[in-house]
């Protein structure tokens, strides 16, 4: 079997800190999001499909690698084209700052997800998990990888090694 290689739809072997992993994620992003659904949607029709679809797309590679600031940049910025008006060739006005769209709605946001936190949360639920689980084989692993949870991401070595 040659590296890399995917399993589960996730690439196997290769560098996650490298752009070029990430990009299947990001056309898949923008196929999904087609011209006309810009266009013929409500502002609500929008914000509900950047929840449902923008944020889900990347939600397993999200899991298991920390996705560099390029693509974390590159997925708000179809969020944010998409949002304030998808399909015309113009550009359009950004009426809200986008740290303000990404607060909840209790908290006068929209409730749309800020790709690089919810990446860092799905990445401390496998060490809450760790540290819940303790006695698994797979922490043992990790155990005797990286000797504690806490050093987890402080022993990388090597540039190419995985943060996990």
């Amino acid at each position: 079997m040659a590296i890399p290689f995917k399993y589960l739809g996730v690439t196997i072997g290769s560098n996650p800190r490298r752009v070029v992993l990430w990009n299947p994620i990001i056309d898949k992003i923008k196929s999904r999001l087609s011209l006309w659904k810009g266009r013929m949607l409500s502002t609500a029709g929008r914000i509900c499909l950047i929840k449902s679809v923008i944020t889900a797309l990347p939600l397993f590679y999200f899991s298991f690698f920390k996705a560099p600031k390029a693509v974390c940049n590159q997925i708000r910025k179809i969020q944010a084209k998409f949002l304030w008006g998808w399909g015309s060739n113009d550009r359009k006005i950004a009426w809200v700052k986008w740290s303000k769209v990404c607060c909840p709605v209790e908290a006068g946001g929209l409730g749309i997800k800020d790709i690089e936190c919810f990446n860092d949360a799905l990445l401390a639920k496998w060490k809450w998990r760790y540290r819940l689980m303790e006695k698994g084989l797979w922490a043992k692993v990790l155990n005797a990888r990286y000797g504690n949870w806490r050093n987890l991401d402080a022993t990388l070595t090597h540039r190419r090694q995985s943060a996990w």
